[in-house]
């Protein structure tokens, strides 16, 4: 994917959101943070039949990431333009800043 020279680089690195389930709740953008809520409180009413904590893991795992895309300015709208190239087949990749990722 090309993108013009007025359009930030997205960095999957920084800045960095703690992988709390607070901290990720907070980040997220309010219309993802609904399903979020949803998804963390399913996981803990499994876990209070299961004794078994895996289920908020996982989604803390799967959330930490669209948190961090989230805080980013312009993150969301990268990700969304880069899915929907992914789906016509014209992405040619995903621009990211080399100097600036902490690799």
């Amino acid at each position: 994917m090309s993108h013009s020279d007025d359009t930030q680089a997205l960095s999957p690195y920084a800045p960095r959101v703690d992988k709390t389930p607070a901290t990720v709740r907070q980040a997220l953008d309010p219309d993802l943070r609904a399903e979020y809520e949803a998804e963390w409180r399913a996981a803990l009413d499994q876990a209070k039949e299961t004794f078994d904590l895996a289920a908020a893991f996982d989604v803390l795992e799967r959330w930490w990431p669209v948190a961090q895309v989230c805080v980013q300015p312009g993150g969301r709208q990268q990700v969304e333009r880069a899915e929907r190239e992914w789906l016509a087949g014209t992405l040619n990749g995903i621009p990211y800043d080399l100097e600036g990722d902490d690799l």
